[in-house]
């Protein structure tokens, strides 16, 4: 176990840990997030655990303090405080299966990034770029080729075409700078994949369907497929440019750069603040026109400044926005103007992420992160440890990221993207020192093994044996053994529990409405899963969906004493939330199958009349007017919704027409 060894073994796994957005597996919960995270982690404990038998055989690999790495430190401190005094710690903390990206996951990334910035030399970070960007060409690749295939959405092996331009971009700055900064094959390597990888970005989510080679061409350019990662690099490439000049000696070139770029930066900081703040001006009416609402994105961001100003110093915690979400919910959700989507559980912009989850200290201390890497390149340009194209590729390539997650956010692979980047800009602040090296006695050895087990085990081994387990749980042949796995898969992890026994729950539900029928045995299900998301909303009395989903299978189970319980809880979803339809919907079912006819028909219209252009409400109140046979008050309803939109006449016919 010497010096060697142990560098050799940080080294290794470092290039496997590139791998990361190329993972995913459908024998998983959540195929194309749970296991990349989970196989990063694993991977970066492995590093992580490595180091420090490293540091303790030799010291001069010990980080050397400078202001990127203080500053990251007083983000994750703000980052957890946060979650402390949010509303729910272990959301914060575990984060869920669809995400992976809570406090859990960041010290992960803290470690990775720790670890690389204290022991990578230049040349390592070079032969590190290089891999990733043959991974991420083989990736995008994919992605470009699988774009008809639904499931990944055009994202390829990320599962997201949003995603996937984000990890793209990275690739394409991190090519650049071989290019730059190379003087052997890495400089033909780094312009060629520039190319590739720039004409992959701008192909993802092209399918290339019928239409003019105008419409073509404009789609390609701008209007689909990660056009946020698009619009990003074709600033920062301007930008580049711009700095290149602004040096120059002459000074009609220098003065013109510099002039373009002030006012670049104005106008771009004046039409950010009109979108984002003023829903009548000319750019947000425009971008409406063009694009539309960003599938809701303006509506999110409204309630994250009400989450914010509820909670404006830490927020409501990391990893729970969806509860500041429906806390303040608003009706417009599902329908064309406020986007599709019921849930969110992100805002979908970085700023306003940052506020609602983790405040005004949060949002500075990702601001004080992002300036302090800027001011250790330029400072490592002007003490000539680097030159300017070093300084501004990364520069450039910071400056897109934060802009385009002006309306997505981060996942696994560009937030393993984004600490390799810091932990390469860090680097330059690493200090040669002398040391003694000392040999690893088999105590200290054998502390750092136990603690490696017992780490990997918790965090990583149970978490993904439970994300197996879910799927597993899916195929059990008797409701008996299909709740013997369930209450096996919820015990096992802390990750994801509570996301896991939702999803019971609604595959419950969506069993016995495809069946339309409920066996004995089921009833025993119903009592688990009850009982279960019961600890839910014990844990986080903000849970609405756990209040509704409890509703929702007791009356679904269609026992007496279970309808009285489910009006229950649905009467309290409808007090804590009274603006989502969703548990409105429930209650009227509940109450239909109470036979409150009356009742039913009024919480239906109530839905109705939360938002009119919300086509789900009238067909279910349209729906339960057949049922209940109130053919006086089908015509109005009809009427009524056929005005909002004529194109809902078939489905409303198909309502009427069935037996």
């Amino acid at each position: 176990m010497t010096r060697d060894f142990f560098l050799n073994t940080i080294k290794t796994f470092s290039f496997l840990a590139l791998l990361t957005p190329i993972i995913f597996s459908g024998r998983f919960f959540f195929p194309f997030v749970g296991p990349k995270s989970l196989f990063f982690m694993g991977i970066s404990e492995v590093i992580i655990f490595s180091y420090l038998a490293l540091i303790f055989i030799d010291k001069k690999y010990l980080p050397t303090l400078n202001p990127l790495l203080i500053f990251l430190l007083i983000y994750l401190f703000v980052f957890i405080l946060s979650s402390f005094l949010g509303v729910d710690l272990a959301y914060s903390f575990w984060s869920k299966h669809e995400r992976m990206t809570g406090i859990l996951m960041h010290l992960h990334l803290f470690g990775f990034f720790l670890v690389l910035s204290s022991t990578m030399k230049k040349e390592d970070f070079k032969n590190l770029f290089l891999a990733s960007i043959l991974v991420s060409f083989c990736v995008g690749l994919i992605g470009v080729l699988a774009a008809r295939v639904s499931m990944m959405r055009g994202g390829g092996t990320i599962g997201n075409e949003s995603f996937l331009g984000t990890y793209l971009l990275f690739n394409i700055f991190f090519a650049l700078y071989l290019f730059f900064d190379s003087l052997d094959w890495k400089k033909s390597f780094g312009l060629v994949f520039f190319f590739l990888l720039s004409i992959l970005l701008l192909l993802v989510g092209i399918t290339f369907q019928e239409g003019t080679a105008k419409d073509i061409l404009f789609a390609i350019f701008f209007k689909s497929g990660a056009r946020a990662a698009k619009i990003s690099l074709y600033g920062a490439l301007g930008f580049l440019a711009l700095i290149y000049f602004l040096r120059k000696k002459q000074k009609i070139v220098s003065f013109s750069a510099g002039f373009i770029l002030l006012v670049s930066f104005i106008v771009f900081s004046f039409v950010f603040y009109s979108i984002c703040f003023e829903p009548k001006s000319f750019f947000r009416q425009l971008l409406e026109k063009e694009v539309g609402s960003f599938g809701g994105r303006f509506y999110v961001w409204e309630i994250a400044k009400k989450a914010f100003f509820e909670r404006p110093l830490f927020g409501f915690g990391p990893e729970n926005f969806e509860f500041a979400f429906l806390k303040y919910y608003n009706p417009c959700f599902g329908t064309p103007e406020c986007g599709f989507d019921l849930w969110y559980d992100r805002a979908h912009n970085v700023i306003f992420d940052t506020l609602s989850t983790t405040g005004i200290f949060g949002l500075i201390s990702y601001f004080l992160l992002l300036l302090s890497c800027f001011f250790v390149l330029w400072k490592s340009y002007l003490n000539k440890k680097i030159n300017f194209w070093v300084a501004g590729v990364f520069t450039a390539l910071l400056l897109a990221y934060f802009v385009q997650n002006l309306t997505v956010f981060d996942m696994i692979s560009s937030y393993l993207m984004l600490f390799l980047t810091l932990a390469f800009v860090a680097s330059f602040e690493k200090k040669e020192k002398v040391s003694k090296v000392k040999d690893l006695n088999f105590g200290v050895f054998s502390l750092i093994f136990i603690s490696f087990l017992a780490s990997f085990s918790f965090f990583v081994l149970l978490p993904t044996v439970s994300s197996a387990s879910v799927i597993s749980s899916l195929k059990a042949d008797s409701t008996q053994r299909k709740i013997e796995l369930e209450r096996f898969t919820i015990n096992l992890s802390p990750l994801g529990r509570k996301q896991i026994r939702q999803f019971f729950a609604e595959n419950f539900s969506s069993r016995i409405i495809r069946t339309q029928k409920i066996e004995k045995e089921d009833l025993v299900e119903v009592e688990f899963l009850t009982k279960e998301l019961q600890k839910n909303i014990q844990e986080n009395p903000l849970d609405f969906r756990s209040y509704y989903l409890i509703g929702n299978i007791l009356t679904i189970s269609s026992q007496p004493d279970n309808l009285k319980k489910g009006e229950e809880i649905l009467r309290k979803a409808i007090e804590l939330w009274p603006n989502n339809q969703k548990a409105y919907w429930a209650l009227a079912q509940n109450l239909l199958l109470q036979k409150r006819f009356d009742e039913a028909i009024s919480l239906a219209q109530k839905a109705v009349d939360l938002e009119p252009k919300l086509k789900d409400s009238h067909l279910i109140l349209i729906q339960i007017l057949k049922i209940t046979q109130r053919y006086d008050l089908i015509e109005e309803a009809t009427k009524r919704a056929l005005s909002i939109d004529p194109g809902w006449e078939s489905e409303i016919q198909q309502i009427l027409s069935t037996s």
